[in-house]
């Protein structure tokens, strides 16, 4: 039986009538393609992101700041025209404790006598506020408009922009709805109002409900410009001004490798020693590195900041710097120590000095949140199911390991310290043979040398006293504390670090055996204190208004006042008349002999 041949294939070099010729087989069909199926994609977790509402109108980014890194380190931190606040930190445990310490209702968080409600970034409220504007009943009020507005607008779909995502995905795929079964068509349109100056968003919602970060924010951050200033004690290279030598007055660095490594969000200073941590979560260090303290891989000195290199690998939240030791803290909770283990002050097990990062084995199934070195032993502070606990290591001769009420005098492994059971501690602090630790709900716990002559404590205790303590900062013989925008002070007397005895204000607390005398600190009335810092015996300030001053011991010219006179009163300092009148966030730390200032410029939408 025979069929119809089909219509042969002709080739384009070969004639039809050619000899020889033979049908080419037809080529197969492409494969139509298959529609592509939701695939599961690894996504990051959300930031632990905050937004805070109920901020008094005249609020600055610095109030908020002092107010909430209390709990913990925060990545970025602003204020919006609306006056809602937004704060990102750097691990969810410290997110967490300001929620828990918002809530709670004989504490609160509080700014001027105002209570402040804090909400997750992922809460709808939040969403919300920030998807149509805090201030639309403002607006609506003006007739629409707005008096620093630039322009108005219906609110379209943006791209990459929170609702506008939402609705892109709806159009293509619209099995997509919301939680509620409607749909995100239903959305009534919102005005919206964006200023020239204004950022859009900085945090928000995509279409499977997660926080994203995009361009907008990195440019944001991008735009800040940072100044460092050091002075006093330079002979091992912990100024990073190059020169082996001290400064009596601020010098302005010029480092090519702190600007290439990006902001410093945090700084660390030792006994002769600087950690720096960037916002990228990588380390630098200079200064004195005879034991192996900078990490480095040596014991030798480096006069210019240097890239901790074996924690390039790591994403570092937290850093602390000892009179020749150092510690570093990664986001997944590992701790990292090295330089002089003399003590035992490493953690490690042995006496040795360590000249790279060593992970501390005993904390490998915990997650560690913060690490503090004195100047022979260490603290470490850990977040987990059972509450949060604090373990000491390394010298313990006059308590300050917390561990036992009988004296001990060294530990090389980690032990718990006592008197934290069902605390919920903000952070620790250790310097010289003192301890101290802050609780979320403000209270304040010491331990180590007594401070005035008055006797050691062996274990934790906690202050009695009504303040709120926001910040603690420890010398060798002297503490300050911030509570309220206000400095009190106690312990000292030596190369007067204390201010004037007839002019103190003292304030007596009776803890036990021991009598803590609190004195505040006379000559910063007419304005708040935002920072605080203490070196081995001298102390730092920066009040709200961007106005330094020091006093104590000088003779290094730590004060940075020009003179290696000590002073027994606090005196103002200045940076530089160029940056006077500029908006700016300055910071400020101290080391045994030296002092530290950071000027970080706000961007134009925070200035004011």
């Amino acid at each position: 039986m025979s069929r119809k041949r089909d219509k042969p294939y002709f080739s384009r070099h070969v004639p039809a009538s050619a000899s020889g010729w033979k049908r080419r087989r037809p080529m197969p069909p492409h494969p139509e393609p298959e529609p592509e199926l939701d695939k599961p994609t690894y996504k990051l977790p959300p930031p632990p992101a905050l937004v805070i509402t109920g901020l008094p109108p005249d609020c600055s980014v610095l109030d908020l700041k002092s107010r909430f890194e209390i709990y913990g380190a925060i990545s970025r931190i602003r204020i919006d025209r609306d006056a809602v606040g937004y704060v990102t930190y750097r691990a969810t445990d410290s997110a967490e404790a300001a929620i828990a310490a918002s809530l709670d209702p004989s504490f609160g968080i509080t700014l001027d006598s105002k209570r402040l409600q804090v909400l997750w970034a992922t809460d709808p409220l939040a969403q919300w506020r920030k998807g149509v504007g805090v201030g639309a009943e403002n607006r609506d009020s003006s007739n629409g408009s707005s008096s620093n507005s630039n322009l108005l607008r219906a609110e379209v779909p943006l791209r990459r922009h929170g609702r506008g995502n939402k609705l892109a995905s709806a159009i293509v795929n619209p099995r997509v709805a919301a939680a509620d079964g409607s749909s995100v068509l239903d959305v009534p349109a919102k005005a919206r109002e964006i200023g020239r100056a204004e950022s859009i968003v900085v945090m928000e919602e995509n279409e499977e409900g997660k926080i994203v970060k995009h361009e907008e924010e990195e440019e944001e951050e991008e735009g800040r410009q940072q100044d460092i200033w050091s002075w006093g004690a330079g002979t091992d290279g912990q100024l990073g001004t190059g020169r082996l030598q001290d400064e009596l007055l601020p010098q302005l660095l010029h480092l090519t490798s702190l600007s290439s490594a990006g902001p410093i969000s945090f700084l660390a200073c030792g006994g002769a020693h600087v950690l720096a941590l960037t916002s990228g979560g990588k380390v630098l260090t200079w200064g004195r590195g005879t034991s192996g303290q900078l990490g480095h891989s040596d014991t030798v000195n480096s006069p210019h900041p240097k890239l901790v290199m074996s924690l390039n690998n790591y994403f570092i939240t937290h850093v602390s710097a000892g009179w020749n030791h150092s510690g570093f803290v990664s986001d997944t909770g590992a701790l990292f120590t090295c330089g002089d283990g003399t003590f035992g002050q490493l953690g490690h097990g042995d006496y040795r000095l360590h000249c790279d990062p060593v992970e501390v084995s005993f904390f490998a199934s915990k997650h560690v949140e913060q690490i503090a070195c004195g100047m022979r032993h260490s603290l470490v502070l850990l977040r987990g199911g059972s509450g949060d606990e604090v373990y000491g290591f390394g010298s313990g001769k006059r308590g300050q390991l917390g561990i036992a009420k009988d004296k001990i005098n060294l530990v090389s492994l980690p032990e718990r310290s006592c008197g934290f059971e069902g605390v919920k501690i903000a952070s620790i602090t250790a310097n010289g043979d003192h301890s101290a630790a802050l609780s979320a709900d403000g209270h304040l716990y010491t331990w180590g040398r007594g401070f005035g002559g008055t006797l050691s404590a062996q274990t934790p205790q906690r202050l009695p006293t009504s303040f709120c303590f926001t910040k603690i900062a420890l010398g060798w013989n002297h503490a300050l504390v911030l509570t309220g925008g206000e400095v009190f002070m106690f312990g000292g007397n030596h190369h007067g670090v204390l201010s004037n005895p007839d002019k103190m204000t003292p304030v007596k607390h009776s803890a036990d055996s021991r009598e803590v005398v609190l004195e505040k600190v006379p000559g910063l009335e007419g304005s708040r204190t935002l920072h605080i810092a203490a070196g081995a015996e001298h102390s730092a300030i920066v009040t709200e208004n961007g106005v330094l001053k020091t006093w104590g011991w000088g003779e290094h010219g730590q004060l940075g006042l020009g003179n290696i006179s000590d002073q027994t009163s606090p005196q103002e300092l200045s940076l530089s008349h160029k940056f006077q009148k500029e908006a700016g966030l300055i910071e400020i730390y101290c080391g045994s002999g030296f002092t530290i200032a950071i000027r970080t410029s706000c961007p134009p939408s925070q200035a004011g």
